[in-house]
């Protein structure tokens, strides 16, 4: 197990397996997930297994049925992809954006981002995938009053992707990432998906 061996761990328990399982299944979703996200959906599968376990039931015998990794992803996926009441104030979002432009623009991660409007703006890098009408648009991130995480070219009618990630500092960081990926090419064009 990649973290249940130690009784001090503060994160998730769940096995190395039970995450590959997950992180299988969500490539397959039209969305991106942040680590923490795939971690709390492992977590949720490790426990579901060792349910099963007790009743005689493998990991193997699930897939007769269902995937339960992949009910594990989307059910934890929900929890990301609305609010919860009521509704994030407009100064909680600016907050969360802020936390992003400062993990987008840290030395760690170097990009030029700012706030505008109701998302951040970031620019594009020379390895960044064509979008746009021109193909030359920068990169929109948002994160909403009663929903999660997306991000798109900044552009009127560019298609949107989802990020899975939490409403706090840390998911803000995770989604930088995920964008630093994108912007420097280094990530699957997920609009072409």
């Amino acid at each position: 197990m990649s973290t249940a061996d130690s009784a001090t761990t503060d994160g998730p328990v769940f096995s190395t397996e039970a995450y590959a399982a997950v992180e299988k299944e969500a490539r397959s979703r039209n969305a991106l997930y942040v680590p923490s996200t795939l971690e709390h959906a492992a977590e949720l599968l490790t426990d579901l297994w060792a349910a099963g376990k007790r009743h005689g039931v493998t990991p193997d015998d699930w897939g007769w049925v269902t995937s339960l990794a992949g009910a594990c992803v989307d059910v934890v996926a929900r929890q990301y992809e609305s609010a919860p009441n009521p509704k994030r104030t407009v100064a909680e979002i600016v907050a969360l954006h802020g936390h992003l432009v400062g993990a987008l623009t840290s030395p760690e991660l170097g990009l030029t981002a700012r706030m505008s409007g109701p998302g951040v703006i970031v620019d594009r890098g020379p390895d960044t995938p064509r979008g746009g009408r021109y193909g030359d648009a920068d990169v929109e991130v948002r994160i909403y009053s009663d929903g999660g995480w997306s991000f798109s070219f900044a552009q009127d009618g560019s298609p949107v992707v989802s990020i899975l990630a939490p409403a706090s500092d840390a998911g803000a960081a995770q989604v930088a990432e995920i964008i630093r990926a994108f912007v420097r090419g280094e990530l699957v064009n997920p609009f072409r998906r």
